[in-house]
């Protein structure tokens, strides 16, 4: 049976901040990784997005080799070395900004799909066009439409509106 939403709030744990007001932040711990904030949607997930770059919850798990950098951190930070700072933000975060933008390569494959789509119709359209269909009948060749058109200045000879008003039926050629 599934909990209601307001009794897993009830489970959750809230804080008091200066001036009393309290603060919904879900667990402590989230799959055992620290709690940071909010998120993009109050759900504790890792999320990294462009549009909001604050995920509710750290990266990695808390183990022995962050832990004492962690109480490090918690004083003067100009004592921490630069890698001791890369390796606070690589357990808060999966990535920098500018690797996240960092193009991947994708775009090969979504063209190489597009362009075998593309292939695999044509391919079916000539198959269709060879085997299936029949042939054009008479009426389509060229002979045939100009044969027509003469039929029909003959018997339309003598009105003097559209086709035969424009065709110079002594030297049987148009004007």
């Amino acid at each position: 049976m599934m909990l209601p939403r307001l009794a897993l709030r009830a489970i959750h744990t809230t804080t008091r901040v200066a001036g009393g007001q309290e603060f919904y932040w879900g667990p402590a711990k989230a799959a055992g990784r620290e709690l940071v904030g909010y998120g993009a949607n109050g759900d504790n997930i890792y999320q990294d997005r462009l549009d909001y770059w604050y995920p509710a919850i750290r990266f990695r798990k808390e183990d022995g080799v962050i832990t004492p950098i962690r109480a490090k951190e918690q004083a003067d930070w100009k004592n921490l070395s630069a890698e001791e700072k890369k390796l606070l933000y690589r357990y808060s975060f999966r990535q920098t900004l500018s690797e996240f933008e960092a193009p991947t390569g994708y775009w090969k494959v979504i063209g190489a799909v597009i362009l075998s789509v593309l292939g695999l119709c044509t391919y079916y359209a000539v198959l269709l066009n060879v085997y299936v269909y029949p042939e054009l009948p008479p009426t389509f060749q060229n002979e045939y439409k100009e044969a027509q058109v003469e039929r029909a200045l003959v018997l339309e000879k003598g009105q003097f509106l559209g086709a035969p008003t424009k065709y110079d039926y002594e030297n049987q050629k148009w004007k």
